[in-house]
């Protein structure tokens, strides 16, 4: 059993002296995900059990928390690798081997994937007569269903309340893939010989991209 600890999404949270009770006492309760973003509940998690296995639940910051010594982190439960896992395997493997100059240029390599999990855009609507600026928020998984869907990885689909993304917020993701394809083409290559695809022709025709936005 692996606790997920995400307030952000489920109003509570798990403390760090609950989920060490849980592993002492229950030896199947193995580790935890960690979602909370809070570095010192996770090393408040650490200093109480030496034992338990720390995941990381959020991709920006796997790196660090395997590299802080208070941490111990011993890897993530990632979305990122749903799109690149050879790349976000690799960067887990360096930092647990001490090889954490290797594993920062790994990170650096995965930052444009990793701020396609939560986009945010700042639109404008029509408001009766009138025009306002509002905040957009599209969450995991919503951007990465529509980024594997504009690389032909997956047809397109998200259960409500999900719905589809703006056109701001899905050419964020297209952005994002082409960065690391011009970048770092390695990350992504091995998708066009798993799914087919040319992935020059998937990120520069915008025909796999235009339906993807509400």
């Amino acid at each position: 059993i692996l606790p997920y600890v995400l307030p952000g999404r489920t109003g509570c949270e798990l403390s760090a002296e609950d989920l060490a009770i849980l592993h002492s006492t229950h030896p199947n309760v193995f580790g935890v995900k960690e979602a909370t973003g809070n570095l010192e509940r996770m090393r408040r998690t650490r200093a109480l059990s030496s034992s338990i296995a720390i995941y990381s639940g959020d991709d920006d910051i796997t790196l660090r928390m395997i590299t802080d010594a208070g941490i111990k982190a011993c890897g993530v439960v990632s979305v990122a690798s749903n799109v690149a896992p050879a790349a976000v395997k690799k960067m887990c493997d360096l930092a647990l081997a001490g090889k954490i100059d290797e594993a920062g240029k790994m990170h650096e390599s995965l930052t444009p994937l990793f701020s396609a999990i939560t986009v945010k855009t700042v639109e404008e609507v029509a408001v009766g007569a009138q025009k306002a600026q509002v905040n957009q928020k599209f969450r995991n998984p919503l951007p990465y269903k529509t980024l594997m869907a504009g690389l032909g990885m997956i047809g397109f689909g998200a259960r409500r309340p999900l719905g589809k993304m703006s056109r701001q917020g899905v050419e964020k993701v297209r952005e994002a893939a082409r960065a690391t394809w011009k970048n770092n083409p390695e990350i992504l290559e091995p998708i066009e010989s798993a799914f087919g695809v040319d992935l020059e022709e998937r990120l520069g025709n915008d025909s796999f991209w235009g339906n993807r936005y509400g």
